[in-house]
């Protein structure tokens, strides 16, 4: 089987005492592909950097998040802009709302949103989207500020999913479907047109289960991939192959 990791923090803090052995363990574990993401400019000159120089394995992308919202200028938008439009980037992300942190911030956060979709539909890339505690403005905006792209960790309603799917967006699943009181997650797997779901870690955060409390990593994909599985009543095999492909049609590769 193969597997897609959509959304990795690989070049995090976390994972630099034991890179190399992270991605080979993803390898041995059958994830062929991930989507390296982003949050600072030097981090996502090392991604495009994988990227190039491994495309079959790697894609970049590269947002502002919204935690960040304190600190954006207009000269760290500029950069942002900057290599947005660079070609070895995929996609622009991770951006979005999270108003579970800074919700005293949240018109700002719109204005930043917003911004970020403008510059993604301007360089013709994908967006990641980072909702959280904010899920009507967050689908409002992308309503009205539509590009492609994907809903990272999805933690909605499985009404709000079919929305998105129907404005032909993706809806990725991490960890949290695997944890036993996950009810939505689940009810998202089980509704939405199976050719809109994704796989993904949001490492090293969100361990699934057996692993929750670990540090999460590409390798762990599998255990995330089983869970869906299960929901959907089909074989690992058939679900991994099914996001795989969902996968290739959104990342735009081929075999």
């Amino acid at each position: 089987m193969r597997y897609l990791d959509s959304h990795a923090h690989i070049l995090s803090e976390e994972f630099r005492d034991d890179f190399d052995a992270v991605l080979q363990r993803a390898e041995e574990a059958g994830v062929e592909r991930m989507v390296i993401i982003t949050t600072q400019p030097d981090e996502a000159r090392r991604a495009m950097a994988l990227a190039a120089a491994d495309p079959r394995r790697f894609q970049a992308a590269y947002g502002i998040h919204p935690e960040d919202i304190r600190t954006v200028t207009e000269d760290s938008l500029k950069e942002m802009a900057e290599i947005a439009a660079d070609p070895r980037l995929s996609f622009v992300g991770e951006i979005g709302l999270d108003y579970h942190w800074e919700k005293e911030m949240a018109a700002a956060q719109k204005e930043l949103f917003i911004r970020q979709i403008e510059i993604a539909r301007q360089v013709g890339k994908p967006v990641m989207v980072h909702s959280r505690d904010a899920h009507q403005d967050t689908f409002d905006i992308l309503k009205e500020h539509h590009v492609p792209g994907v809903l990272h960790c999805f933690s909605g309603s499985a009404e709000l999913a079919r929305e998105y799917v129907k404005l032909g967006y993706y809806i990725a699943l991490g960890g949290a479907v695997t944890f036993k009181n996950a009810r939505h997650a689940k009810e998202v797997c089980a509704a939405i047109d199976p050719a809109y779901l994704l796989s993904e870690t949001d490492c090293p955060y969100m361990s699934p289960e057996p692993v929750r409390g670990t540090r999460n990593e590409p390798a762990n994909i599998p255990h995330i991939v089983r869970v869906m599985a299960q929901v959907r009543q089909v074989s690992e095999e058939a679900m991994a192959e099914q996001v795989w492909q969902n996968g290739q049609r959104f990342l735009g590769v081929t075999e």
